[in-house]
């Protein structure tokens, strides 16, 4: 048996890390309803500020920086694969473009919901917090809902 490549692992790994994102959200639907997916995206983006700030530490985040969160993004494509491309940024505002994302095809076959990646992606909204408190993240536009790319739009509240 050969050994496998790191594209065949990040797919295997990104692969069983969407179906586990699915599961969790798909089950916290079902039983605990709209305030458990409330507590369940809440849970996430603090998973995610703890992240970023871990980042900043590291130096791959900066505070008061949103371009260094698209850096942070876009050095991470080669252990995740998601394809970003950034559309603009100021000091209070930040808007990605996701033209690649790796977890789509496992959520659809697993049966996840078209909002999925609303709870899922408070994850990158705690990551931006990190970098600015004041922010918060919507995904105006979303594969999950039929869009053909994702953008990610980060901006002072």
């Amino acid at each position: 048996m050969r050994k496998p490549t790191a594209d065949e692992v990040r797919k295997a790994n990104m692969e069983t890390l969407a179906a586990a994102h699915a599961v969790y959200v798909e089950s916290m639907r079902e039983f605990g309803g709209r305030e458990g997916l409330a507590n369940l995206g809440e849970a996430n983006r603090i998973h995610g500020k703890e992240l970023g700030e871990g980042a900043i530490e590291d130096g791959a985040l900066r505070k008061g920086d949103l371009r260094s969160i698209y850096e942070f993004f876009e050095a991470a494509h080669p252990f995740f694969g998601f394809g970003l491309e950034l559309l603009d940024v100021d000091e209070h505002s930040l808007r990605l473009k996701v033209h690649s994302c790796p977890w789509i095809d496992t959520f659809k076959s697993k049966g996840a919901q078209e909002d999925i990646c609303q709870w899922v992606c408070k994850m990158d909204e705690g990551i931006g917090q990190a970098v600015n408190p004041d922010l918060e993240m919507t995904i105006p536009k979303c594969m999950m809902r039929g869009d053909d790319y994702c953008i990610y739009h980060w901006e002072e509240s």
